[in-house]
């Protein structure tokens, strides 16, 4: 017997965002940063998911206690103190061998997943000033093109739907 189980964000789901959602990578001389776009408030799980070639899955998954902390920016070698790993990544695990990357958010508020694929951001990292990161497949966005698109062409992961 065989069983696939498949995972992602379903446009069509009766709960899917009304606007694409993304958080924002990029390769920081080999360290892995990742920016959620704007603050996630009372977040008390964080989970990253590395899908390699074939079935190869290495996660992190970092909880924090109730009510939780702000996060905006994490560095999954060095989180945040006030999280627990539950799960760590095994040693000397190197993010750039893997195809894809899954953030999950569980916070106060409701957010969204996200999903990247490792080679567009490690390649073209250095291409790009250092406040910019790449937002999953919808390109490379500084500050200023966050705050003038989150909620009109794209969502950040913490970001309510205008919509629901």
């Amino acid at each position: 017997m065989t069983v696939l189980g498949l995972s992602g964000c379903d446009d069509e789901a009766q709960f899917a965002p009304s606007l694409p959602s993304a958080a924002g990578y990029r390769d920081d001389g080999g360290a892995l940063r990742i920016w959620t776009g704007t603050p996630c408030e009372g977040v008390t799980r964080v989970a990253l998911t590395f899908a390699g070639p074939g079935d190869e899955r290495a996660r992190l998954v970092l909880r924090a206690p109730s009510p939780g902390v702000t996060v905006e920016h994490l560095d999954p070698a060095a989180p945040d103190a006030a999280f627990e790993p539950e799960e760590s990544l095994p040693d000397g695990y190197d993010w750039r061998t893997a195809d894809t990357i899954s953030l999950v958010i569980d916070g106060a508020e409701p957010a969204w997943g996200s999903v990247v694929g490792v080679d567009q951001v490690v390649v073209e990292s250095p291409d790009h000033p250092e406040d910019s990161f790449l937002f999953d497949d919808l390109g490379w966005k500084d500050p200023t093109a966050v705050d003038a698109e989150n909620g009109t062409s794209f969502l950040t992961v913490c970001t309510p739907d205008p919509e629901q």
